[in-house]
């Protein structure tokens, strides 16, 4: 038996596998003076960071330029009213707010001149493929949750997407390349080893929990869902591809 058809078997025994949510850990970070400590923090996805009011008037916000804020990730004042802020750097918000090697720069507002800066920098074993294509919501968003270490427990999530609709779930071995033609959009996970039926809530999002099984580790795996739609081309609409790096 080839190695792809090795994989498909247990792509689809690891579907069969009810799942529940994976453990996370908050890094603090304490707000002392006119500085952010420890100020640069390594975190793994789906960790949370949580900053830390000690006294006067400051602001966690995300970037590199104080003109900026208005498309910070996150902008919120720490101060006596607000003595603490968390966020969590999960799939989801990683694809939402890209940044060049999930690395998140922030800043504190009145006191940049000050250098009252701090970084946070996520690992992931997921990574966002692109290739979406609107339908009723905008483009339908598929993001992952877990390690996806040989017995760990993880979650596939499509939201905004058509509510109460047929949806297909496509699975591939990687690496991500350019994809193939498909209902007027691009589908990434080719050839196509595994397909999963499922329908999308009146939400318009589906959850998928699967244990990954030993053996993939050092295997990229590619998802993308493709939903029926009235408002897609050809009544189609696509997540994003989403490529998965088996640890």
């Amino acid at each position: 038996m080839g190695r792809s058809s090795v994989v498909a078997l247990a792509l689809f025994a690891i579907f069969a596998v009810p799942g529940s949510a994976w453990s996370q850990t908050t890094h603090t970070v304490v707000q002392a003076g006119l500085s952010f400590s420890p100020s640069a923090v390594l975190v793994e996805c789906g960790d949370n960071v949580r900053w830390v009011w000690t006294g006067g008037g400051h602001t966690v916000t995300e970037g590199t330029d104080p003109g900026g804020w208005p498309d910070a990730a996150y902008n919120e004042p720490l101060t006596a009213s607000s003595p603490s802020l968390t966020v969590t750097f999960d799939t989801r918000f990683l694809f939402l707010n890209p940044r060049p090697g999930h690395v998140y720069e922030y800043l504190c507002l009145p006191h940049f001149d000050f250098n009252m800066l701090g970084s946070v920098t996520v690992t992931c074993p997921w990574a966002d493929a692109g290739s979406g294509l609107a339908g009723v919501s905008g483009d339908p968003l598929l993001y992952g949750d877990g390690p996806l270490s040989s017995g760990s427990v993880n979650t596939l999530e499509l939201e905004a997407a058509s509510p109460n609709s047929p949806a297909v779930l496509f699975v591939a071995l990687g690496p991500a390349g350019t994809g193939a033609p498909f209902k007027g959009g691009t589908l990434i996970p080719v050839p196509i080893l595994v397909q999963v039926g499922l329908t999308t809530s009146a939400a318009g999002t589906i959850t998928v929990p699967f244990v990954m099984p030993a053996g993939l580790g050092g295997v990229d795996l590619l998802f993308q869902w493709a939903i029926s739609d009235a408002a897609a081309v050809k009544n189609v609409s696509l997540s994003n591809g989403m490529s998965a790096a088996g640890q």
